[in-house]
């Protein structure tokens, strides 16, 4: 009877550990920190060493440890194919202390969600980015300025993946139209820019699906980058680290 009752509770506390993670989304594999949920909010954290030392299989011999990423995230289970139109949607707050300022790329090395084909290398497609200097944007385009850090703020993303005409891609944030943008989707218009590092234009594979992915990427100082001779200024997280968090997140289909 006891033993039974035991199973009791600790199915209970296993069903409730799932229904904290937001319907649809599971720990990313490559996580050196995973997230917490909790109350509906799930809080992502990174500090010094949060890495994962795991190969990343693509025959490269790289990993988050060795890249000097530090990762704490979510992913979407299910894929987005051409032709199919979705709404992402995010509820986040940034703390309002934040002051790290980018690092010294085009983008902020803070990354904050992404969308992305999967089973592919550099075909990173849309990315929101984040620092105290220019706030959260998406790709180079401001989303949340700093002054409306400290207070939970909406991300809306929607888009028809398409690689002709008929593609749509909407960004709203706090209600505000941000992107208002008609034509293919599936590449963006800046992939091989320079400083749009994740994007190569020569391996854009459409016949890969796109993945959702929320939480901290920052991407970082290590192994590679001090035998590459990079500096640390800007690679390297505050003390104490990076912490945000989100809630109601929502991925669905919409009509366009």
């Amino acid at each position: 009877m006891r033993l039974a009752a035991l199973w009791i509770i600790v199915l209970a506390l296993a069903a409730g550990v799932a229904a904290a993670q937001p319907a649809g989304f599971q720990n990313h594999i490559f996580n050196g920190n995973n997230p917490v949920h909790a109350g509906g909010v799930t809080t992502f954290h990174v500090d010094e060493g949060d890495c994962s030392a795991i190969d990343y299989g693509d025959g490269r011999g790289e990993s988050d440890c060795y890249n000097g990423n530090l990762r704490s995230r979510i992913a979407y289970r299910d894929y987005a194919r051409l032709g199919s139109s979705v709404q992402y949607r995010m509820e986040i707050l940034i703390p309002a202390t934040l002051s790290y300022g980018g690092g010294p790329n085009r983008r902020s090395l803070l990354e904050v969600a992404e969308w992305q084909r999967i089973n592919t290398i550099k075909n990173h497609i849309h990315t929101l980015h984040l620092d105290g200097r220019r706030g959260l944007t998406f790709d180079d385009t401001v989303c949340i300025p700093p002054a409306e850090f400290g207070q939970w703020a909406e991300v809306v993303v929607q888009v028809r993946w398409s690689a002709d005409d008929d593609g749509v891609i909407q960004v709203l944030c706090n209600d505000r139209p941000v992107v208002v943008r008609r034509g293919p989707t599936a590449i963006p218009p800046d992939c091989g820019a320079p400083g749009v590092f994740q994007c190569d234009p020569s391996r854009q594979d459409l016949s890969q699906p796109v993945q959702f992915q929320a939480g901290i990427l920052f991407r970082g100082y290590g192994p590679r980058a001090q035998q590459d001779g990079l500096s640390r200024a800007g690679r390297v997280p505050p003390p104490g680290g990076f912490t945000i968090q989100m809630r109601n997140l929502r991925v669905s289909p919409i009509r366009f």
